[in-house]
């Protein structure tokens, strides 16, 4: 099971790392000081529990010996980061079919260097 998870989260967690770096790109451009707290509290509102849920399966793993439960809480830590940060980029027009190419393409070719590097691939 955890040969199939684990690179789910990684690419997960690839997307989640490029599509945060645009989000923080364009909330550093933002000039009202209301609408980055708006960005804010619109990231934490999307990806806030399930990082939550994460964190308790990790927290219950690591109490009650559950067997594969670290690689389910990054699966479920970096999907919710790549949901919110994915969905705060549509909020602000930024998920055209051309930026999310980019991105999924960026995401493919990191993923897969990883993968090959830790062996996983």
């Amino acid at each position: 099971m955890e040969q199939i998870i684990l690179p789910a989260a990684i690419v997960l967690g690839v997307y989640a790392a490029l599509s945060g770096l645009t989000w923080v790109q364009r909330l550093v451009g933002e000039r009202l000081t209301g609408r980055k707290r708006g960005m804010a509290l619109n990231l934490a509102r999307r990806a806030g529990p399930p990082e939550a849920a994460g964190v308790v399966l990790l927290v219950a793993g690591r109490i009650a010996p559950l067997p594969g439960h670290g690689a389910l809480a990054a699966l479920i830590i970096a999907g919710a980061l790549a949901h919110g940060f994915h969905r705060g980029l549509a909020e602000m027009r930024q998920a055209d079919w051309r930026s999310i190419g980019f991105r999924l393409a960026v995401t493919l070719g990191l993923s897969l260097a990883i993968l090959w590097q830790t062996g996983l691939l």
